[in-house]
């Protein structure tokens, strides 16, 4: 682990494993089927630890990642992402390979898909509960119903599934009772479509996805499936709002120290916006230094830490207590903010063994 000459990431495989694990019992428990998001690790050697759980159905977010997981071996995958139709060909000959969900919120592109397939898939239709991002509102019932109508009477290679949604407006909860209320209001939306739906006996399949709900919640009373992604390694902004503790993050980056500037007692590192993200907590945080502490990273004193990054460099303003301890060439560890998306810089994971674990691109 002290060879590392540039900025990378290290995997411990007994949290994540872990993590995995926790969650599959849960769903188990909780009688949901688990689906897990894959855009968080994207690897189809850490996939096959969702495999030892009796994991059978997953979730990506893209056609060339449902390809790649089909490649490896998974036989249903869940695209949760609009249908782009530009991608009509290939989500054709990935649904003659395995069984295929994707999302489809509108009429027309259901039109445009069905003639374009001749293979059959499924689909969800996506809800905004509220992060008004894609999908359409649950109390939108006249469209929803639309959708369904013509999916189920003018389509021939699609079939309606059910309902998707992901939350992530949970992401901007700062307690574990504001993940609480967003997770209570999701039901909530969902219990009420159900009731305002006028689509016969078909009963609708209903995912969600959000790892803080998922974490936190555990009353899923209408709900068929989850697929949250991110609980795999956790970071630090599910430990700020409450979806996990320290401990349970898998993953840090270690970077070179680069400079020291005691006048100012400030670190520069080898390790910036390219390796981390601009992604940030309080104001101007993009990552604490972690130090390892009885199998797990701890964080010693949270007014040190990466306080600003550029595309290479990144800045960390220490207690002068913290700035002795370190020196020019040593290597220092920082715990990510967001872990989807150093994981997806960072490309390669460095398991405690010394194995190298490489994603799908």
């Amino acid at each position: 682990m002290n060879d590392f000459s540039v900025p990378t990431l290290q995997l411990d495989e007994t949290i994540c494993r872990t993590n995995i694990r926790r969650m599959a019992q849960k769903a188990q428990k909780l009688q949901l089927e688990f689906k897990p998001h894959m855009k968080t690790h994207q690897s189809a050697e850490i996939g096959k630890w969702f495999r030892d759980e009796g994991v059978q159905a997953i979730t990506v977010s893209s056609v060339s990642m449902a390809r790649y997981f089909a490649h490896n071996g998974w036989q249903d995958i869940t695209i949760a992402f609009p249908c782009n139709l530009r991608e009509s060909e290939a989500i054709d000959e990935l649904a003659a390979q395995i069984r295929l969900t994707i999302l489809v919120n509108s009429a027309e592109t259901a039109r445009q898909l069905d003639s374009a397939l001749s293979n059959n898939v499924q689909a969800y239709i996506e809800l905004d509960a509220g992060a008004t991002r894609t999908g359409l509102s649950p109390t939108n019932v006249e469209e929803i119903e639309r959708v369904i109508y013509f999916i189920q009477k003018r389509c021939s290679r699609i079939e309606w599934l059910g309902f998707y949604s992901h939350p992530g407006h949970s992401y901007s909860a700062r307690s574990k009772d504001g993940i609480r209320q967003i997770h209570q209001s999701t039901l909530a939306q969902v219990k009420d479509l159900r009731q305002n739906l006028s689509i016969g006996d078909q009963s609708p399949d209903i995912c969600i996805g959000d790892t803080p709900c998922c974490s936190v919640g555990t009353d899923f009373s209408g709900i068929d499936a989850i697929s949250p992604g991110n609980f795999i390694f956790y970071d630090l902004m599910q430990q700020q709002i409450g979806s996990c503790n320290i401990s349970n993050i898998a993953i840090a980056v270690q970077c070179p120290i680069i400079d020291l500037f005691p006048e100012r007692n400030e670190i520069a590192i080898y390790g910036g916006a390219i390796h981390f993200s601009k992604e940030y907590i309080n104001d101007s945080c993009f990552g604490y230094v972690a130090e390892r502490s009885e199998n797990h990273w701890t964080v010693p004193n949270r007014s040190t830490f990466l306080q600003r990054i550029s595309q290479e460099h990144g800045i960390i303003t220490c207690q002068p207590e913290d700035f002795e301890r370190y020196s020019v060439g040593e290597l220092i560890t920082i715990l990510p903010i967001h872990s989807c998306l150093t994981a997806n810089l960072l490309k390669q994971y460095h398991l405690q063994s010394g194995n190298i674990i490489s994603q799908w691109k």
